[in-house]
């Protein structure tokens, strides 16, 4: 089931996303899909276009995923880094080369860093992928299809 967010949900989630990250604004129609999933989309459509379409047939999924919303914070997906890049000031961990090939391959980092909660991962000019560090670990979201086989 998808939602469409209100202009108020909408705002709620930007002043979250800048809090965390820097991002100030998301010209993207915000759709919540199931398990606190957050979509943009940004084609021709509108809000009562979409709405009106799926009463006639089941829309799975409309949009690009961007990022999952949890209690303590948001996690952005590796296509949300790119997306938003230009707008991504704070939270951001920096990788070296041995430690941007282990995240490639999906394994968890050891960061030495004080403030737990989302941080953005970037390797040279590039984001790569947001990570949930806690204790020093840095916990990997690169879903298996898009890991570097070892």
């Amino acid at each position: 089931m998808m939602t469409m967010l209100t202009k108020s949900d909408k705002e709620k989630l930007i002043k979250r996303l800048e809090e965390q990250f820097g991002i100030q604004k998301l010209d993207f129609l915000l759709i919540l899909s199931g398990q606190d999933k957050v979509r943009g989309y940004s084609g021709s459509l509108s809000k009562e276009e979409i709405l009106k379409i799926s009463e006639q047939v089941n829309i799975e999924t409309i949009g690009l995923y961007l990022f999952k919303i949890h209690e303590d914070g948001i996690r952005l997906t590796i296509d949300a880094c790119q997306i938003l890049k230009e707008q991504i000031k704070k939270n951001i961990i920096e990788l070296d080369d041995l430690q941007a090939e282990e995240w490639f391959k999906g394994h968890d980092l050891e960061i030495k860093e004080q403030n737990n909660g989302f941080k953005v991962l970037k390797y040279k000019d590039d984001f790569v992928g947001c990570g949930k560090l806690s204790n020093n670990r840095l916990t990997n979201f690169v879903p298996k299809e898009r890991r570097i086989k070892s």
